[in-house]
């Protein structure tokens, strides 16, 4: 079983650990427009939001904050939302944006967001720190079953032009990213896979085998 509260916690000190050896004005190329404050400043806001849905079951605002010291406040907002998972039932009944209305989706959806964002704050500074097998694969997960189909159903992206079948090279995991028979395919690690379907890595990136026409599919929004 995989240890949220543990990824997120080592996760969450390696974005601190950025914020200690380099210039928060360093851009992310992951993100657009982003400096690496615009992207702490952001995780940490999202931290503080499900805490506050957590703590009290209901739907939240995401508040704006008015930061003076980053890496301070931050932290505050990590140890706050650990906290809050580690002592909350993951059974609890708790609102959410999904059919899952309960504190286990908080609690994974936070240890993937931080991963995701740690994984960015390291590339704008150097090389990025593995993502583990395990939690990447959960990550994949999430992306085929919850985020593609909310793009879809939003109407943020049209339905799929071809069904890809993805294949963890090191976990041995599959999936089917959506609906009928897959004409198209996809091997790579787990991490990669998660890092392609989060536009963080290219389809054509060396790490990454393709078949059928799976960059059709790979080049839309899969993900908010």
């Amino acid at each position: 079983m995989t240890d949220y509260l543990a990824h997120l916690r080592a996760d969450c000190d390696a974005v601190l650990a950025v914020l200690a050896r380099s210039d928060a004005t360093e851009p992310v190329a992951a993100c657009p427009g982003w400096t690496v404050g615009d992207l702490v400043l952001h995780l940490g806001s999202v931290h503080r939001w499900a805490t506050q849905i957590v703590r009290t079951g209901e739907a939240q605002r995401e508040a704006d904050h008015d930061v003076e010291e980053l890496a301070p406040w931050f932290a505050e907002g990590a140890d706050a939302l650990i906290d809050t998972l580690g002592a909350a039932d993951p059974a609890a009944a708790c609102w959410s944006f999904t059919r899952d209305r309960t504190v286990a989706f908080w609690l994974r959806r936070q240890a993937l967001e931080t991963v995701v964002h740690r994984w960015d704050a390291d590339r704008a500074v150097g090389e990025p720190g593995p993502i583990a097998p395990l939690l990447a694969a959960d990550g994949v997960g999430e992306v085929v079953m919850l985020m593609t189909p909310r793009q879809i159903a939003l109407e943020r992206i049209p339905p799929l032009p071809a069904t890809v079948l993805l294949h963890a090279t090191d976990t041995g995991h599959d999936w089917r990213l959506g609906d009928g028979r897959p004409s198209a395919g996809v091997e790579a690690t787990a991490e990669s896979l998660l890092l392609l379907l989060w536009h963080r890595i290219e389809p054509r990136d060396p790490r990454v085998r393709l078949s059928g026409d799976a960059a059709d599919v790979l080049r839309l929004a899969l993900t908010p």
